[in-house]
């Protein structure tokens, strides 16, 4: 059964293992919409073919158990808006060779290395992140892009009180505040004009993602736009 999945259509990608080279084909919109199903019918199914309530969906997939899908659902001829349950298993796989892609390649936000927190001391107080782990989203410069789902992946596991999420800008205050009018950061303390950060943790701009366990080890890193890293981030602070 073809089916595409909607979090990944902006980015194709093709690995190259021989001599350990990788080869990123970047999917431009306007190419993907000459390739992708036109689908006019505004309802989401089922993989067996039954309407699914639009709100019900949109919660389903906010749980990372769900994904949405274009793909022909049972007793179908023609592509629809599918609501589907994730399989992990095979995520797993996948995930695997997509953090080999994008994990930075800061020595600074090495797996394992704790992350040194000296350099946030300038912009908040360090001292009351003992005991909890952080996450650290540096938001693109170039454009409002961050990861997709990623503030629901912080709701889902907020209430625990275990981490902090610092949003990071190298913008200014008008810039900064028109990238989170466009796509908003949420739960979040926000750094702006913070290119001390950018340039210390060595993310040359690039949206990226830094989690830490409670000891303020890196535990998953990820720049640009993988897929996986919503899903990733869930899993982890729900673990802490």
């Amino acid at each position: 059964m073809k089916k595409i999945l909607i979090a990944a259509l902006a980015l194709s990608c093709s690995a190259a293992f021989a001599q350990q080279t990788v080869v990123v084909t970047r999917m431009t919109g306007a190419e993907y919409a000459r390739i992708a199903p036109k689908i006019t019918d505004k309802n989401i199914y089922d993989q067996e073919g039954n309407i699914v309530d639009s709100a019900k969906a949109r919660q389903m997939v906010k749980t990372f158990e769900y994904e949405m899908w274009q793909t022909i659902p049972a007793g179908q001829t023609e592509y629809k808006h599918v609501v589907a349950k994730v399989d992990h298993a095979k995520e797993e796989r996948s995930d695997k060779t997509s953090l080999a892609m994008f994990w930075p390649k800061s020595s600074k936000l090495t797996e394992g290395v704790e992350l040194d927190l000296s350099p946030l001391a300038k912009h908040t107080d360090v001292g009351k992140l003992e005991g909890k782990a952080v996450v650290l989203l540096f938001r693109n410069n170039q454009y409002a892009f961050m990861f997709d789902h990623i503030n629901d992946a912080i709701a889902n596991n907020i209430d625990n009180n275990k981490f902090e999420v610092f949003a990071i800008t190298g913008l200014d205050y008008a810039s900064a505040k028109a990238a989170q009018k466009q796509m908003p950061i949420l739960n979040a303390h926000h750094i702006i004009d913070a290119q001390d950060l950018i340039n210390f943790y060595e993310t040359k701009g690039d949206a990226t993602v830094v989690v830490t366990n409670l000891l303020h080890q890196i535990i998953y890193a990820a720049r640009s736009g993988p897929a996986m890293t919503p899903r990733t981030l869930n899993k982890l602070l729900k673990a802490l």
